[in-house]
């Protein structure tokens, strides 16, 4: 099976309105990492990635993209991508933190990047500031065939 690569990206933007009155208050954010603008430096983020699963995620560091490898070809425990006809779920992949100081401040997935067979679920909707969520992930060779190397999953955030 090919290798599955996932890049995921988080940062903020802050609203019109917050920006143009000067707070550090947000009341929505959706970011990615793959689109040409200028984001804040992780630490300083209203959403902050934390790898999980270091045996499947890396953190390149240079932009604070996470990046998932999803049925390598090769592990070190001598297996070699997902099996065919059968539906893989992974738990608590990543990690989403509200480094903002609003609550309830609700999640959003957006997979329309992301390929055929492959889906990301929050553990929790809403994280309050300062707490955070998992991110699960399930591989679905069922009813598709994942041909597609690449994706990208945006996560959205509004208070």
């Amino acid at each position: 099976m090919q290798r599955r690569k996932f890049v995921i990206g988080v940062g903020a933007l802050a609203s019109g309105a917050a920006a143009a009155v000067g707070t550090g208050a947000f009341t929505s954010v959706e970011a990615s990492r793959d689109v040409g603008v200028e984001l804040a430096e992780d630490a300083n983020a209203y959403l902050a990635l934390t790898a999980e699963r270091d045996d499947i995620i890396s953190d390149d560091g240079s932009d604070g993209t996470l990046s998932i490898d999803l049925g390598s070809e090769e592990t070190d425990e001598g297996g070699a991508g997902f099996n065919d006809d059968a539906v893989t779920e992974i738990d608590g992949v990543f990690r989403i933190e509200n480094q903002g100081t609003q609550d309830s401040v609700s999640l959003d997935l957006d997979e329309s990047d992301v390929q055929d067979g492959v889906t990301f679920k929050l553990q929790e909707d809403t994280i309050d500031a300062g707490e955070g969520t998992l991110v699960d992930v399930t591989v679905d060779t069922l009813n598709e065939d994942p041909e597609k190397e690449d994706g990208t999953l945006v996560v959205g955030a509004e208070a």
